[in-house]
């Protein structure tokens, strides 16, 4: 059986402004000023839109936040394309997991055990569902340990 992955499975968009706010406080050091959420991807990492267009990745595996996109429409031309999403929203793994029956639920993403960041492996067999807040808080704790 083939699977055909949509939006909806490579992306986390149906969240609140509340909850996007007690997200991605998990992130002080990382994020500040005004900013957007566009959405998320399906491993918790955050694509922010600031007011000057820019698009910044807030990458929770690494704890940087980076721009990838100086306009918005700069930012939709590379969402629609395979490697973007392949290296941006690890569609070919989020395939391999559906295929495997591994689905998140809504208020979930996915994950790695033990974190990339204290030598975890990004692959099928590492990869658990989480709550989004438990995921945030994990990566966050983990690249930036609160003392």
């Amino acid at each position: 059986m083939t699977i055909q992955l949509t939006w909806d499975d490579l992306l986390i968009k149906d969240f609140g402004a509340d909850d996007a706010s007690l997200w991605i406080a998990e992130w002080p050091t990382l994020v500040s000023g005004r900013f957007h959420p566009v959405f998320m991807s399906k491993f918790g990492d955050w694509f922010l839109r600031r007011s000057d267009g820019t698009t910044g990745l807030l990458d929770v595996l690494e704890g940087t936040l980076t721009t990838i996109a100086k306009s918005t429409a700069e930012f939709d031309d590379a969402l629609n394309e395979i490697e973007w999403q392949e290296k941006h929203l690890l569609s070919w793994l989020v395939y391999e997991l559906h295929q495997d029956g591994k689905i998140p639920a809504k208020s979930q993403c996915y994950g790695f055990t033990p974190h990339p960041g204290v030598g975890g492996q990004i692959d099928r067999c590492t990869t658990m569902l989480f709550d989004i807040p438990v995921w945030q808080t994990i990566c966050s704790q983990t690249l930036f340990p609160r003392q």
